[in-house]
């Protein structure tokens, strides 16, 4: 079989509604196109029907479709690196399984490609169709990443990548990974391009404030140096007011020649202990994360390909 132009990347969870017709407007549109591809679906261990929708979508597009089966959920990141080691094409596009994103406004991410040449073209949505708090949240993480990684502060999950980019990143093995960093180190030419974005006609997203407050607390750890810094922000805080202490006690002793009270000595200790903790709580997630990546435990398993 010969090497196809494209590769469609799709992690597929909680999905048994909108996969059906998501695979049969992919194989419309590059059909129209006369364009050669492939769809992989990854089932990141979805508790529901998706799986068997998954092998029905198989059955009927044979020819164009891959179904990878995990045995744990990882998350969205990690099965997308998991399909990008089944994705063959010269470009790999990674689209969600909620048809937010048509499969008609790959076409504009192709444009771009072509006429830039570019290493890496993100859909941008013209008008975001999610939920309050997960526009809040995108936005913390692009602010954070912005100024304390390397990404360039935009993007989505609507994605053109050169083949030679996915090979640099696919076999990526790191417990928490955020795709955008990683196609931020090896991308050279990042370009973006105006899509529409459409409300969510089945189910509803699997990011809650939670999982989204814990997942941007574990990328600050694992891509920024942020925590350690505002360490030292927090030290030279302590310090500064720790110093306009001691100057102040000295001034009443000298000038009034009072007593230092037990209550300052016990303030000084409980600040100065719960500053150390707090520092050591920082240094001990790092640890952590080394740690982790010491072990080289496999951050997915596949359970099954068809």
């Amino acid at each position: 079989m010969s090497t196809p132009q494209y590769s469609i990347v799709v992690p597929v969870y909680r999905s048994e509604q909108t996969l059906p017709e998501l695979c049969a407007e992919l194989i419309k549109f590059f059909a129209s196109k006369n364009l050669s591809f492939e769809i992989v679906l990854v089932n990141d261990a979805s508790p529901d029907n998706t799986w068997e929708t998954v092998t029905k979508i198989k059955a009927e597009y044979t020819a164009f479709v891959t179904a990878v089966n995990l045995a744990k959920n990882t998350g969205q990141h990690h099965a997308l690196l998991c399909g990008f080691q089944y994705a063959k094409g010269e470009f790999v596009i990674t689209i969600d399984d909620d048809l937010q994103f048509h499969p008609n406004e790959i076409e504009k991410l192709i444009y771009q490609q072509q006429l830039t040449n570019a290493d890496l073209v993100y859909g941008l949505q013209m008008q975001k169709q999610h939920t309050y708090i997960r526009n809040m949240g995108s936005k913390a993480v692009a602010h954070i990443f912005t100024n304390f990684g390397s990404t360039p502060g935009k993007g989505s999950s609507f994605r053109l990548i050169k083949s030679s980019v996915v090979q640099k990143i696919k076999d990526f093995n790191q417990r928490y990974i955020f795709l955008d960093e990683l196609l931020a180190w090896f991308a050279t030419n990042t370009q973006f391009v105006g899509v529409n974005h459409y409300k969510r006609e089945h189910g509803k997203s699997g990011y809650t404030l939670f999982k989204l407050a814990l997942w941007t607390l574990r990328l600050i750890f694992t891509y920024t140096t942020l925590p350690l810094r505002v360490m030292t922000y927090f030290g030279l805080l302590a310090f500064l007011i720790c110093l306009g202490f001691v100057a102040y006690f000295i001034y009443m002793k000298v000038t009034c020649g009072a007593e230092l009270g037990f209550t300052a000595l016990i303030t000084s200790i409980i600040m100065s202990t719960g500053l150390i903790l707090f520092s050591l709580g920082i240094i001990g997630e790092y640890l952590s994360r080394l740690f982790q990546l010491q072990t080289k435990r496999p951050v997915f398993f596949v359970k099954e390909v068809l």
